[in-house]
């Protein structure tokens, strides 16, 4: 509990964000994408991928290919070996034998991260005009959008719509309508149906949609049944700089002929989407793995000619503090596969330590502090509340320190920015956090879940709300759980995950 409560909370970034500028997407590897595909071939054919030796490599090498479970079998070539017509075989350029084990881990990475090139197959990018900025009471002037399929635009819906109240010369600043452009107009009961039939069974992808046009929707047609996908928050986890979509239309090289009318908001959108989606797909897979890192910073070390381009020199840099790290046992798999395979050409594991950057390195990292240690005074109010909540069962324990927790304050205590927040579904609304852990999300522990028994509309409606307002609390990462047993006995089902194609 003390190792988890000392985490840091904050926006997410692994190891290899921090060096993504330098990184190359493996997409544009040379030979990784050859390489995914032959290894791809020899786990569908049950095959094996042999490693021919090279100076303790192969051991590396093999440690990253079994690490990834990429493949089903993963040996080091010997004299007397004859590999099969379904069998994969690696060799190290001599010349450069760091090659191979940067082609081999991006070709891992495209096999975590299978691209799709489109978010969905159809959708409908779509905006609006208003009388003003006002959720509540706003109106709305006209209504753009664009139905795209396969990547492009195939059809356009556009409609003024002629508002109850008179357009401030706020708003009229703003797109350029006035009361007079829009006397003729349909009113909005009239453009809903059109408009709804024009989406039919799509997602609506609106840029800060879930603040702003959703709602206005939502309460102008009086419904809450509209799937949508935001593009802000996507935008602002891509990249620090500005999110407006003009912004974005022109770093992307999207046409905007006009911005704040709706239909050209609505095609641009459409283009920034695909564009968005792509460059969040090329740091998927340029930021992935993480888990390989000390695997990889192994194998770049028993390379020995770390090479001089960006990539290779950054993915060293972060392999080699992974590979030292207390959490790996690399060096100790290295040691016994050498010592089993009699390698004695292979360097010592003290030789490759030092090529790693050195035993003091090893040492500093290996005898990190413990949160006790950079928290002393919050570890031991901690473990007195522990202390204090000890019961028979683990259960009572955990139920007796919530109480004591819940019935605390913060009263006149400076509060820690990086804590956890523990909280319902519904005390969520209104407010935003860098992560957000749903426990739970199953038919009988989310609030109207037994409603499902018979089937009670409305009931199942309101919970399906609560938990979307949860996960839209969310700015960097959202993680929902389930149990498959609960006191021992099988759980009901996760009817909500499965809605959202989320459960297998």
């Amino acid at each position: 509990m003390t190792e988890l409560l000392g985490e840091r909370m904050g926006k997410y970034r692994n190891p290899l964000d921090e060096h993504l500028a330098e990184l190359v997407d493996p997409a544009l590897t040379p030979g990784a994408a050859e390489l995914v595909a032959a290894l791809r071939a020899t786990r569908e054919t049950e095959g094996t991928v042999w490693i021919a030796p090279w100076r303790g490599l192969e051991i590396g090498l093999r440690g990253l290919l079994v690490a990834s479970e990429a493949v089903r079998a993963v040996r080091v070539l010997e004299p007397a070996d004859r590999p099969g017509p379904r069998d994969l075989v690696l060799h190290a350029d001599q010349a450069d034998p760091g090659e191979l084990v940067v082609r081999l881990f991006k070709a891992l990475q495209l096999e975590h991260v299978r691209d799709s090139a489109e978010p969905f197959p159809s959708y409908v990018t779509f905006d609006l005009e208003t009388t003003g900025t006002d959720v509540a009471s706003c109106e709305i002037v006209e209504i753009g959008a664009a139905l795209v399929e396969g990547g492009r635009v195939v059809d356009r819906f556009h409609s003024l719509v002629r508002p109850v109240q008179s357009v401030p010369a706020s708003a009229t600043d703003v797109h350029g309508y006035s009361d007079a452009d829009l006397t003729a107009a349909p009113a909005f009961v009239e453009v809903w149906p059109r408009f709804r039939a024009f989406v039919g069974d799509r997602i609506l992808v609106a840029h800060n949609g879930q603040q702003f046009d959703i709602p206005v929707l939502r309460r102008l047609a009086n419904t809450s049944d509209l799937l949508f996908f935001d593009t802000l928050p996507l935008a602002r986890a891509l990249s620090d700089e500005s999110a407006k979509l003009e912004a974005l239309a022109e770093r992307f090289g999207i046409p905007l002929a006009r911005a704040h009318h709706a239909l050209d908001d609505a095609e641009a959108l459409a283009g920034v989407f695909t564009a968005l989606w792509r460059e969040r797909q090329r740091r998927a897979r340029t930021t992935s793995l993480v888990n390989l890192l000390d695997f990889l910073g192994l194998s770049l070390a028993l390379a020995e000619d770390p090479g001089t381009d960006k990539d290779r020199h950054a993915l060293a840099e972060v392999g080699h503090i992974y590979a030292l790290g207390r959490y790996s046992s690399c060096l100790d798999y290295y040691a016994g596969e050498r010592e089993r395979a009699g390698r004695d050409d292979a360097p010592t594991r003290d030789a490759v330590v030092e090529r790693l950057g050195g035993h003091r390195l090893l040492e500093r990292l290996r005898t990190e502090r413990s949160p006790a240690e950079r928290y002393p005074s919050a570890v031991s109010r901690l473990e007195a509340l522990v202390a204090a909540s000890a019961a028979p069962t683990l259960a009572a324990g955990i139920r007796l320190l919530l109480e004591r927790v819940a019935l605390s304050t913060s009263d006149g205590v400076e509060i820690d920015p990086d804590r956890v927040n523990l909280l319902t579904l519904h005390s969520t609304k209104g407010l935003e956090f860098s992560r957000v852990y749903i426990v739970g999300v199953e038919d009988e522990q989310l609030p109207g879940g037994r409603e499902l028994d018979r089937e009670a509309t409305r009931d199942i409606e309101e919970a399906r709300r609560v938990l979307y307002v949860g996960m839209t609390r969310a700015m960097d990462r959202l993680v929902l759980t389930r149990a498959e047993t609960r006191f021992g006995k099988p759980g009901r089902g996760s009817l909500f995950l499965e809605e959202m194609g989320l459960v297998p």
